[in-house]
């Protein structure tokens, strides 16, 4: 791969008319040269499009549901690597090198940054080592994590799933079926704990991994998606 290998930042948003521009910001602070933006907007509205106030930006009007959302940018995007990145997710420096290395290794196909929060509670800081650890173990990252993927793999593998929960965590199991390898980096994201402090840290720990252990033992994403409370908009 070249180093110079274009990076399209894919962006699925609803109702982030307080969050994007910040967002917008930050992959322009972080991302060097050679990347595109593409936001993908949800929202009934289309409230977030309209708070957009930065230019050299794709923006692009979908139904809500973020797989959805996220395959529609990917199929408009023009770089070779694809990066997946929620509206509240603060990228690290040099985000854009980071991927392009990381995808420069023989094997490597996807992978992610290491989660982190934007909060010092003691509370948040176990269930962010917790979830660390799920990650390095089970080698299946979340969406949060700003996940990255080769475009050509994203295209075999047939796009994100498109269903109400647990979209980001079957692709990943589909690339690990194949035997592709995942990394994940040491470098860490930052975003928000605004839903965990909205629902209380820990219940908001324990309900995330009951879901995934139902989710392991085949309940339908419907029914997840019922009993997270999301209806296409998260």
């Amino acid at each position: 791969m070249s180093s110079s290998s274009k990076i399209s930042v894919i962006i699925p948003v609803y109702n982030e008319a307080d969050t994007i521009n910040s967002c917008i910001a930050n992959v322009q602070r972080t991302c060097g040269e050679n990347y595109e933006i593409i936001i993908v907007d949800g929202s009934v509205d289309g409230s977030t499009l309209s708070a957009v106030n930065y230019g050299e930006v794709l923006l692009l009007a979908s139904p809500p549901g973020r797989a959805a959302q996220m395959n529609l940018g990917a199929r408009k995007a023009k770089g070779d690597i694809l990066l997946f990145l929620h509206a509240d997710t603060i990228l690290p420096p040099a985000a854009d090198n980071l991927v392009r290395e990381t995808l420069r290794a023989p094997c490597a196909t996807a992978g992610a940054f290491k989660i982190g929060f934007d909060t010092t509670l003691c509370s948040m800081k176990w269930i962010t080592i917790l979830a660390d650890l799920r990650c390095r173990l089970e080698r299946v990252p979340y969406g949060d994590q700003a996940i990255f993927v080769y475009k050509s793999t994203f295209e075999k593998m047939g796009g994100f799933p498109e269903i109400p929960l647990m979209e980001d965590v079957e692709f990943f199991q589909n690339i690990k079926r194949q035997g592709l390898e995942i990394v994940i980096l040491k470098e860490a994201i930052t975003t928000s704990a605004r839903r965990y402090q909205a629902a209380g840290p820990l219940r908001c720990a324990l309900r995330n991994t009951f879901l995934r252990m139902l989710h392991l033992y085949g309940v339908k994403p419907a029914t997840l998606a019922k009993m997270y409370g999301r209806k296409g908009k998260e």
